[in-house]
């Protein structure tokens, strides 16, 4: 049985947040995960993509998930 797990720091993730399931499964948006690392982290906008990719992406299918959707600013 999976887990809801909140990505930390969670004050700063949770902007990237977009749905929280009844179970407590949370939606991330993936444009503003970038958007959250570039701005805790004071990298560019690829070192943001990358480590988006290689450190949150592969997490996805144990207890959250990504939504690839356009953000609405």
């Amino acid at each position: 049985m999976k887990t809801p797990i909140k990505l930390e720091p969670h004050t700063a993730f949770e902007k990237a947040i977009v749905k929280t399931d009844d179970k407590g499964f949370i939606t991330y948006n993936y444009f503003k995960l970038i958007d959250v690392c570039m701005e805790l982290h004071g990298w560019d906008g690829d070192t943001a993509q990358d480590w988006v990719d290689y450190n949150i992406v592969g997490l996805a299918v144990n207890g959250f998930k990504i939504s690839y959707a356009s953000p609405r600013r």
